[in-house]
């Protein structure tokens, strides 16, 4: 344990040190699923808050951690040995809390340095959602969720003054479950928007 936090200081204090700014943001969530399959997979509201460093300046890597809440929802209906629908579709939700890490790496359209008004910055990187508990309301499926999913994304951002509010698309590259329990094991796609405060640092 104390070799972690010692790799841990290693990493972040020199990040703090070299940061233009922290920030501090909440927001909404969509998912997207790719493959909604046989069961009908619907992506609900979620939402999501955390943190993230500036590092850089007009050219910028933009690593973080948020709390991350994503629901889908899945249809089912019974089937007889032919193959027919009996019954009518019940719908279940499938609700995931995780820690998100994302690495961006991005760019703002007007350098920093000459203190704009407004500035607005693109970015793209990859991230991975850790899983740290799942619930499913179908006692009837005992399902695993994957430990780790990994996801590319974009996105846009714009600041003014100490807001900013920024937005982004993730393409997941790996599943949500572990096992065959469903006849989809699917990719869910991550839509977010988010709004917090800049907190600048000395430069």
């Amino acid at each position: 344990m104390k070799n972690i936090f010692a790799l841990a200081a290693v990493l972040v204090i020199p990040a703090l040190v070299s940061a233009q700014e922290i920030h501090i943001y909440g927001g909404y969530n969509g998912s997207n699923v790719s493959k909604a399959g046989e069961e009908a997979w619907v992506g609900k509201a979620g939402y999501q808050f955390g943190a993230d460093l500036m590092l850089g300046n007009q050219w910028f890597v933009k690593p973080g951690i948020e709390f991350l809440v994503r629901n889908v929802n899945y249809s089912y209906a019974g089937t007889a040995p032919d193959g027919t629908i009996i019954g009518t579709d019940q719908e279940f939700q499938y609700t995931s809390r995780s820690l998100r890490v994302p690495i961006m790496l991005g760019v703002h359209l007007m350098d920093p340095s000459d203190e704009p008004a407004a500035n607005v910055y693109i970015m793209a990187g990859p991230s991975a959602i850790m899983n740290l508990n799942a619930d499913l309301n179908n006692n009837a499926l005992n399902v695993e969720t994957n430990g780790t999913q990994w996801q590319i994304g974009f996105g846009a951002g714009v600041e003014l003054g100490f807001l900013f509010a920024e937005g982004g698309y993730d393409i997941a590259m790996s599943n949500v479950f572990k096992g065959n329990n469903f006849q989809t094991n699917p990719k869910v796609n991550f839509l977010h928007i988010n709004a917090g405060v800049r907190l600048r640092l000395a430069r």
